[in-house]
């Protein structure tokens, strides 16, 4: 889960609770906050798969939540993330229950498989507690939140004025007095791509579409900045026409659990070495990009590479070197390509690059360049001079028989063996009759 101690000093320090289990359902890790809001020591936690009697989660409507759905359970069986789904929390010892908006997500290993489901979850019972005032009492939410760390918001639609609290001002760095009472101002802070869906969002229950508005998005801090920023609201006023009076939510910052989520997210497609794409999320991309290629009719090439006699750099400078050699080759690839295209680590020392709007000439002289660049390359070791490396490189392009990434992996493949069969260092092109793959490295 975490890569050294600064990794985990950070996540003890989060609000958010963090449970890591094993693929087997486990627990690995867990910080403090997580311990706090379950109720569960850490001692009492870690390594155990059935926890305590006299502990569940439940559903919002307090129904007991079976064992196999729990949220790790379901990341298990499915693959699948979760996002913020609330459950109760009942704690051995505890009458009162904890609420929280939980969150999954599984995390492969470069061969695609399970390696560790990450839960979050952060405490939500102010907000459970608040939807109810908020229905049975709107004109006193008001006085509920003074002592909440939530923004509020209370909007006269007739007249358009918005009422905000100091919570709602000081989440995005600002003083309650330089807060304006309009709706205009929120939607300025707004992030530009998330503008138009938060106002679907609140417009669709204006009109009666939808029940709640429930929305996370960006909204600029006054440091320039973006804050992550979860709202909800409803409206709590019509007239005898059933147009919209009054509508009032809540805001909470939820920026430090959307960065957690990106950076899982970002492992689970990402090689942990190199940072380029894995195996698994590479051909995803390039089933993605085959599909486009063939809607728009345009060319699409693939570039397989592999560096040459890998395993003697690896047993003459040791793995270290090795290490900076791989790190060193996506550096060099990746400042000579463009945003478009698509870099991936397949396993071990070989690698692929998906050209998008390239046909086979175009692609050729792209790896003949990288090729050219990466022979030039030197790489340090701790144990004499400066290493070289070559790479063998494959190029097959996209053809009205291509059905699927696979093909176009599988051409390629064959005409990089074809350059190692014939002196390595070297680019060839894929041709229909290609012979299977030679082996060796």
């Amino acid at each position: 889960m975490v890569q050294g101690v600064k990794d985990v000093e950070l996540l003890q320090k989060l609000h958010v609770g963090i449970v890591v289990h094993a693929p087997d359902t486990r627990v690995i890790f867990l910080n403090d906050r997580a311990s706090e809001l379950l109720g569960i020591t850490k001692e009492g936690m870690l390594g155990s798969v059935n926890l305590a009697s006299g502990w569940a989660l439940l559903h919002e409507d307090g129904r007991l939540l079976s064992p196999d759905a729990y949220p790790v359970n379901r990341v298990v069986a499915s693959g699948q993330a979760l996002i913020d789904e609330v459950l109760g929390v009942k704690r051995q010892g505890h009458e009162e229950i904890v609420w929280a908006a939980v969150s999954g997500f599984p995390v492969f290993d470069a061969t695609g498989c399970l390696e560790k489901v990450v839960i979050s979850f952060y405490d939500v019972s102010q907000l459970k507690r608040t939807e109810v005032v908020l229905k049975e009492q709107a004109e006193q939410l008001r006085f509920v939140l003074e002592g909440a760390d939530l923004g509020f918001w209370d909007w006269n639609v007739r007249t358009g004025t918005v009422m905000r609290n100091e919570r709602w001002a000081k989440m995005l760095g600002y003083t309650h007095a330089e807060i304006e009472n309009t709706t205009m101002q929120w939607s300025d802070f707004v992030h530009p791509d998330d503008r138009e869906r938060a106002w679907a969002s609140i417009n669709a229950v204006l009109e009666g579409r939808a029940a709640t508005h429930k929305l996370e998005y960006r909204m600029r801090h006054k440091d320039g900045c973006y804050r992550w920023i979860l709202d909800q609201a409803n409206v709590t006023q019509r007239d005898e026409h059933g147009r919209p009076v009054r509508m009032c939510g809540t805001h909470a910052d939820v920026t430090e659990r959307k960065l957690l989520e990106e950076e899982v997210t970002r492992q689970a497609r990402t090689d942990y070495l190199t940072g380029v794409f894995n195996r698994r999320h590479f051909m995803t991309l390039g089933s993605t990009e085959i599909e486009r290629a063939r809607r728009y009719g345009s060319e699409l090439s693939l570039l397989m590479l592999d560096i040459d006699f890998f395993k003697r750099i690896n047993d003459r400078y040791g793995h270290r070197t090795g290490d900076s050699v791989l790190k060193k080759l996506t550096e060099l690839c990746q400042v000579g390509l463009r945003s478009l295209d698509v870099f991936g680590r397949l396993g071990g020392e070989e690698f692929a690059i998906l050209l998008p709007e390239t046909d086979q000439t175009a692609a050729a002289e792209v790896a003949e360049r990288l090729r050219l660049i990466v022979s030039e390359a030197r790489v340090p070791t701790d144990v004499g001079p400066a290493v070289s490396f070559t790479v063998s490189m494959g190029v097959s392009s996209m053809s009205p028989t291509t059905e699927g990434i696979d093909d176009l992996l599988s051409a390629a493949d064959r005409a990089m063996y074809e350059a190692k069969h014939a002196g390595r260092n070297m680019v060839r092109l894929a041709t229909q009759c290609a012979a299977p793959p030679l082996q060796g490295s």
